[in-house]
């Protein structure tokens, strides 16, 4: 059999795009710090395919038939898993749902069963910071830093961006309004998933 360079080099890329299970994940919530602010230890929580700071709980949902209510996680937490290819949500469901920022900057997830994101979708560049002694781990992207924005003016929600706002997304009407944050990652130990699916 007789192997060409270009074989070789398109063998190679296969093999590295493809995912490699973790023997032991990691698994975090977040938490917004932003001191003397209504989003200072904030749980950064899942709902309707965006991330938000000061709602109760998480969209979550768990397939009762099939899966039996024993089996289904309490879907109370919003929890990430950290690999080697960065974050994803830390979810049962078959395929997962992937992590990403979306075109309008909004920090967001993928529909479950189903990889479609909008065109111009980042994937790539979340950068996860050691352990600290107060076991935080700073969560961090390469286009900029986290950024909250109110549903009204200093009135929660508050829905999370990455990098920059327009006035035009901010729910307020004002990029003004948001408030820069630092995001760490706490560890999730209470339960191995998150949820079924968020």
């Amino acid at each position: 059999m007789k192997f060409t360079l270009a074989t070789i080099i398109a063998a190679a890329s296969a093999v590295s795009a493809v995912p490699v299970a973790e023997t032991n994940p990691l698994a975090l919530t977040m938490m917004s710090i932003r001191s003397a602010s209504p989003i200072h230890f904030g749980s950064v929580t899942a709902s309707g395919q965006k991330f938000y700071i000061g709602l109760e709980r998480p969209s979550s949902y768990c397939p009762t038939p099939p899966v039996s209510p024993k089996d289904c996680p309490s879907g109370n937490y919003t929890s990430i898993g950290w690999s080697t290819y960065g974050p994803y949500m830390n979810v049962m469901v078959p395929g997962g749902q992937q992590l990403y920022i979306a075109p309008d900057h909004s920090l967001s997830y993928t529909q479950a069963h189903s990889a479609s994101m909008p065109a111009g979708s980042i994937t790539e560049g979340f950068i996860l910071g050691p352990k600290q002694e107060n076991t935080l781990r700073s969560i961090s992207h390469t286009s900029g830093g986290f950024l909250a924005c109110p549903a009204k003016a200093n009135e929660g929600p508050w829905k999370v961006f990455v990098g920059t706002v327009a006035d035009a997304d901010a729910p307020s009407g004002s990029a003004a309004d948001c408030l820069g944050f630092s995001n760490n990652g706490v560890e999730f130990t209470s339960e191995r998933f998150g949820a079924w699916q968020y």
